[in-house]
């Protein structure tokens, strides 16, 4: 460490912000990317309680480590593919992030379907041609006669704008800059903020598969041949009021009976399985992600343990091949600090003098903590800069709504003397809520159809963190890292 970071490390330490970890060394002295990562370049984190633990004991440099002087000081690289060892940190880092959204999207489509599918499964709802999306009907699932319900899924799309089914796809890169995580002398300039940006997670609302049918059809291939229990009149006729001959139902086109507590079972039954095979499976996928593409990164306070609603976080290092000279500029500009962008060249005696100016102006905090506005670049800036991006992830229980409505296709006949057609009554089902422990339906007969899913979700976020200065997100201490 320098001797400015020293003295924002004395200030951390002595009523700074409230810290767990800081980045305490960003060496780029070594050559990036090699296979071994003690011959890559790599980033030093320091645990302030095991620091204090250190200090408190009045442990010697060298010793060997015990509870009472631990371990304080850990090595973190960067971020590596090691099929293509030229490839930038940044990139496997949006790598793992495209594949943290494709789980969850997955998992979350997969289960609105499946219960689609089953609320409809009853050929006695096949006598009518569906509205949009056919994947909602009877025969959805069911192998050669489903042709017809690609073809609909396939003109919804085109209605939609050809969006894309979910795939794995590199996420694009955010900076986020978490609230309550700076120096308590910082100033927030005006044209800055803090902001977390979204990280796309959560599943865009289109009306129709993202996934082939394939991934929630097993199972539901055949539909139930007898007639539906929710709604067993398929051969009732139902006749306008203003019809000159027959008879009506009172709520005509609604069914004169319908079975709610049979559709609620349904909705609730689907539910829960889908919850212990598919969000099993999505667990299991995250986790076998994270272990094979950030396998060195360090774990604090582990993936599976639980602080409110978060958990702790695994985070590495990363950077670009791109130089982030006009993004400096930006955050200068934006913090009206013109001198922010010589502050952060090399050692010059243009940068000294404004480091020394605002050492003894009590400044330096403000340029430091500034920043934590830097976008992500070279590995050079990483270093000369003295600021470092990291790709965070953690799990959290956070309601998602999926607000595509789960609907219940009825019919009724309109018959006149030229003969009947069939009319299509979508009706909207009762609100879920999934959890880990199965899943809600509400007692009403109706709702908008809705489902919260109210599950851990894998999450991730890349920040810039100064030397010095303490890493955003961090509770308790390491218990996983590299060796």
């Amino acid at each position: 460490m320098t001797g400015k970071h020293l003295i924002l490390l004395a200030a951390v330490l002595s009523g700074g912000a409230a810290a767990q970890g800081i980045v305490s060394l960003i060496d780029a002295r070594v050559r990036p990317n090699a296979q071994v990562y003690r011959n890559r370049s790599l980033i030093e984190v320091i645990d302030l309680a095991q620091l204090k633990t250190w200090r408190d004991n009045k442990c010697a440099l060298g010793s060997k480590a015990s509870s009472s002087c631990p371990t304080f000081e850990f090595s973190v690289p960067f971020l590596l593919d090691p099929t293509n060892p030229l490839r930038s940190s940044l990139d496997v880092s949006r790598d793992v992030a495209g594949a943290l959204q494709y789980e969850w999207q997955r998992f979350q489509d997969k289960t609105r379907w499946a219960v689609s599918v089953d609320l409809n499964r009853s050929v006695s709802a096949a006598t009518v041609f569906p509205l949009l999306p056919y994947a909602t009907r009877p025969l959805g699932c069911t192998p050669i006669l489903n042709s017809a319900g690609e073809l609909a899924i396939a003109a919804a799309k085109v209605l939609a704008g050809n969006p894309e089914d979910i795939t794995k796809k590199l996420a694009t890169y955010q900076l986020s800059v978490p609230s309550g995580v700076t120096h308590k002398d910082f100033k927030l300039p005006s044209g800055l903020k803090f902001e977390m940006k979204a990280d796309g997670v959560e599943l865009p609302n289109y009306v129709y598969p993202r996934v082939p049918r394939s991934e929630y059809c097993a199972g539901r291939e055949a539909p139930d041949l007898i007639p539906d229990s929710a709604y067993p009149l398929p051969g009732t006729v139902y006749m306008p009021s203003s019809s000159f001959y027959g008879i009506s139902g009172p709520n005509y086109p609604m069914p004169a009976y319908f079975n709610w507590d049979e559709v609620r079972s349904r909705i609730r039954n689907t539910c829960n399985e889908a919850v212990k095979q598919y969000y099993r499976e999505y667990q299991e996928n995250v986790l076998k992600l994270l272990a094979t593409k950030m396998p060195e990164a360090m774990h604090w306070n582990g993936y599976t343990n639980w602080s409110g609603n978060k958990s702790g976080i695994i985070f590495a290092p990363v950077a670009g091949l791109i130089p982030n000279i006009t993004k400096v500029a930006s955050v200068a500009q934006k913090a009206q600090l013109p001198q922010f962008a010589t502050y952060l060249t090399a050692q010059t005696a243009a940068s000294q003098l404004i480091s020394n100016q605002s050492r003894s102006g009590g400044k330096l905090v403000q340029l430091e903590e500034l920043k934590r506005w830097l976008e992500v670049g070279s590995l050079a800036d990483a270093s000369t800069q003295g600021a470092v991006n990291l790709f965070q992830t953690w799990q959290q229980l956070e309601p998602m709504l999926d607000k595509r409505p789960q609907t219940f296709f009825a019919h009724a006949r309109y018959c006149t003397l030229q003969g009947c057609v069939n009319v299509p009554v979508p009706m909207l089902m009762p609100d879920t809520v999934v959890t880990p422990a199965g899943c809600t339906v509400s007692p009403a007969n109706g709702g908008l159809g809705t489902m919260t899913f109210a599950l851990p979700a894998a999450h991730f976020a890349w920040v810039a963190v100064p030397e010095g200065m303490p890493i955003p997100g961090l509770a308790g201490s390491p218990t996983l890292r590299a060796p």
